[in-house]
């Protein structure tokens, strides 16, 4: 299914490879100007250029104390007004209890909640003018939690909790404030593990089994999809949502 985005805006942090890039594929391909946000420069820059519609890189470090500052000025000096935000940008430190340091808290917080309240609230201004959308992208593990991912399992019940609060203060504005929540995804975070050496075969059968839907892993495009259906008209009215995207894993 392809939604009509002509002539609107999008700002995609964590742009640059798995969800976030299939999410600015699929709003660029569907008539959307994009800003990617992210900190890889080139390939970032590159993505932009083989996307229609004039879409635009903007490199901001959203695990920085400024991070939201860059990502929010850049995209409304390329962009003018905003339609469309998806806040994608995410970390994960693997950290069980008795090994959970300050640092890697702090950078999961940073990105995965601070910055991204912080980065809504800079460009609530223009998605108030525009009566946009904002698509958040948490996760199952804020429902079942995961062994070593405390800090990323609490950051992303964060998540959900600031979806449902930024939807009641921006909905008296037209402004609707939703999250998708993704289970095992082949990509993203995933592929960064099997590059450091997991297992990918094995990780893949593994995981599969606590699917019930074909027993498989998701694909970043299906996530994509979720976001481009709550970005759209289609969702007109739908807000204060996370809809869960994970083949059934949580019931």
């Amino acid at each position: 299914m392809t939604y009509n985005f002509k002539g609107k805006t999008a700002v995609v942090t964590g742009a640059s490879r798995g969800i976030g890039e299939a999410i600015a594929r699929t709003l660029a391909g569907d008539g959307a100007r994009v800003a990617l946000v992210a900190r890889s420069g080139d390939k970032l820059k590159a993505l932009a250029a083989s996307l229609p519609n004039g879409a635009v890189a903007i490199e901001a470090d959203m695990s920085s104390a400024n991070g939201w500052r860059a990502a929010a000025e850049g995209s409304l000096k390329a962009l003018g007004e905003i339609d469309i935000l998806v806040n994608n940008a995410g970390v994960s430190a693997a950290q069980p209890f008795g090994k959970v340091t300050p640092e890697g808290l702090d950078e999961t917080i940073n990105v995965n909640v601070r910055n991204l309240i912080l980065l809504t609230d800079a460009l609530s201004a223009s998605l108030i003018k525009r009566r946009g959308a904002v698509v958040n992208i948490s996760s199952v593990s804020a429902y079942s939690g995961a062994l070593g991912q405390i800090a990323y399992s609490t950051s992303k019940g964060a998540v959900n909790s600031f979806t449902r609060n930024a939807s009641i203060d921006l909905g008296r504005s037209g402004v609707r404030v939703n999250a998708v929540a993704p289970g095992v995804i082949d990509d993203g975070m995933w592929k960064t593990a099997f590059d450091k050496g997991l297992d990918r075969e094995k990780t893949l059968e593994r995981m599969g089994r606590l699917v019930p839907l074909e027993r498989r892993w998701g694909s970043a495009q299906e996530i994509a999809d979720a976001v481009a259906f709550l970005a759209s008209d289609k969702a007109a009215y739908i807000t204060g949502q996370v809809l869960r995207v994970d083949g059934g894993m949580i019931v």
